[in-house]
């Protein structure tokens, strides 16, 4: 996230929220919304030396306490680190565990290898342990449903099947075509607060 010569050889954590909408009107194609998304995305990196707290500054939306302005679902995005070597020191990746959840839902994407790794992080005041399971589980039909027919309409994409689209208690049945380990469930890390994990390859 160094955009700017002068910052490319400072150590530390660079990173500014961008707030994106996406316009779903007219019940596009999958890849008509990819083409819409990426325009808006585009739109927003050519602005985003903006800081964020500059932005609420001059939106100045109705402040409640219980949420974030502007926005309050983030997704993240994160590249596959690879092999970081500095001699004379072992580097390796660390997950630290959040104790509190930033926003009302976070999605945090992570390339690993072949695979994914997916992390939901959600406010407990709002949602259930067996929703975000549930959401977790939807997203991987979801996603196998665009892999097939990406030229399909949003409308039509599946969110279960088989047994999960009748289920009153909802947890939709894991494609096989997109196996996680151990068990045809999400793997899941517990967390006395915030998180839930799943992976597919």
């Amino acid at each position: 996230n160094r955009n700017r010569e002068e910052t490319e050889s400072l150590i530390g954590f660079f990173a500014n929220t961008l707030v994106l909408r996406t316009d779903l009107s007219g019940d596009p194609s999958f890849s008509e919304l990819l083409t819409r998304v990426r325009q808006t995305s585009l739109d927003a990196y050519a602005h985003q030396d903006v800081p964020f707290e500059r932005l609420v500054e001059e939106l100045n939306p109705p402040r409640d306490m219980s949420r974030t302005p502007v926005f309050q679902i983030m997704f993240a995005w994160q590249e596959d680190p690879g092999t970081v070597s500095i001699p004379g020191l072992e580097v390796r990746l660390v997950e630290i565990e959040m104790v509190t959840a930033k926003f009302d839902l976070t999605l945090m994407m992570r390339e690993n290898g072949e695979s994914l790794r997916g992390v939901l992080e959600y406010n407990r005041d709002l949602f259930e342990r067996e929703t975000i399971l549930r959401l977790g589980d939807h997203f991987r039909v979801l996603l196998e449903g665009i892999a097939a027919r990406p030229d399909g309409r949003i409308s039509e994409f599946p969110l279960a099947t088989g047994a999960g689209q009748d289920s009153p208690k909802g947890g939709a049945v894991i494609p096989s075509s997109l196996p996680v380990p151990d068990e045809s469930a999400p793997v899941i890390r517990e967390n006395p607060r915030a998180r839930e994990f799943w992976r597919s390859s």
